[in-house]
């Protein structure tokens, strides 16, 4: 059996949730595909919503929506999407320790929610199950089939996944929500992929309060900066919740911590800032000085004399020095001495 005159299913089938998927080579392009369509009695508005989701998201950490077919196996014509084939498996409940690969784990995961919201999509099913690694160690957040855009984000009654959802869900009224709800979502799940046992505030339905300490003591081993961030996620009011552009930014800083390098150029010498040289003091007479210390993360004024300027600015005791910059000494008109100050940023990388 050829589906729509070019996918072959290879006889793997799974099922689960709403959905059964076939797995099929595309004999157009000589690719594994996979077919989605919705178990009997699923609401057919399921895999409307998925279609229109992902025809809405083109990210690296988010399953593609290749074609949409329809099927006649069962006795009448039912629609089916075409999906991107991940090679690999879903993320499991406490299959985590609290380390590097944790964090860059949770970094994809709150790329791929970035990208999902910035394109006016909210998830409402994030969760270790619907998150897949490949074999290349890319995350794919998948299983839209609960997604709802920005724009008609109401729902009746209690839908989704106990674990992992925000108190406000928890109501049979019609209520209306946004994306807060995955960033929720994320920080449940962030606590699930290090442990078994959920903290019994998070185990109760609805979800309550946990306090910082409570948190942490449930998260052992991992760092101060990172718990405040997920207890963050998981605080009770939807408008105190960070957004995931700034989860994504905090967990990007905290994989590219003491990575990064600043050369900086004076009357012909060279030096470099890092790690390893964490100081510099450039002293240009009697024109003025200035001292920089690299924290880890930026690169900053810690003492100034003189007339100094960062680019066109003031240099102040605790201002971050621009990763491209010239450092100027003294006054417009009069002599002047320069320093070239540039910082070599690596990237985070899948």
């Amino acid at each position: 059996m050829t589906i729509a005159g070019r996918y072959t299913p290879t006889g793997a089938t799974a099922a689960g949730g709403m959905g059964e998927i076939i797995e099929c080579v595309d004999t157009h392009l000589q690719r594994l595909v996979i077919i989605k369509r919705l178990q009997k009695d699923v609401e057919e508005r399921r895999l409307l919503d998925e279609q229109k989701a992902l025809a809405k998201l083109r990210s690296k950490h988010v399953v593609q929506l290749y074609d949409v077919v329809q099927l006649s196996d069962r006795g009448v014509p039912e629609n089916a999407i075409v999906l991107e084939f991940i090679d690999g498996a879903n993320l499991e409940i406490g299959s985590y320790n609290a380390n590097r690969k944790y964090i860059h784990t949770l970094w994809q995961i709150a790329c791929g929610l970035r990208d999902i919201h910035d394109a006016g999509v909210i998830h409402r099913d994030v969760k270790p199950n619907n998150i897949r690694l490949d074999k290349e160690g890319v995350i794919k957040i998948i299983d839209f089939g609960l997604a709802r855009s920005e724009d008609a984000a109401k729902t009746r009654g209690i839908i989704g996944t106990p674990a992992f959802m925000a108190p406000e869900l928890w109501s049979h009224k019609t209520i209306s929500f946004d994306a807060s709800i995955d960033v929720y979502a994320f920080g449940a799940t962030a606590v699930a992929l290090l442990s078994t046992d959920a903290p019994r505030e998070l185990a109760q339905q609805p979800p309550r309060p946990i306090s910082l300490p409570a948190l942490s003591a449930s998260l052992p081993g991992l760092s101060a900066p990172t718990v405040a961030l997920v207890h963050r996620c998981l605080d009770r009011s939807p408008a105190n919740r960070p957004k995931m552009v700034e989860v994504q930014s905090i967990l990007q800083q905290q994989l590219l911590e003491n990575q990064h390098r600043a050369l900086v150029v004076f009357d012909g010498a060279t030096h470099h800032l890092d790690r390893k040289n964490r100081k510099i003091s450039v002293n240009a007479g009697t024109v003025g000085s200035i001292g920089i210390e690299y924290n880890g993360t930026d690169f900053v004024v810690i003492s100034a004399s003189g007339t100094v300027f960062l680019n066109n600015a003031v240099a102040k005791v605790g201002h971050v020095v621009p990763g491209c910059c010239v450092i100027t000494f003294g006054i417009p008109g009069q002599s002047r001495r320069f320093v070239t100050f540039d910082v070599s940023t690596p990237e985070v990388m899948p």
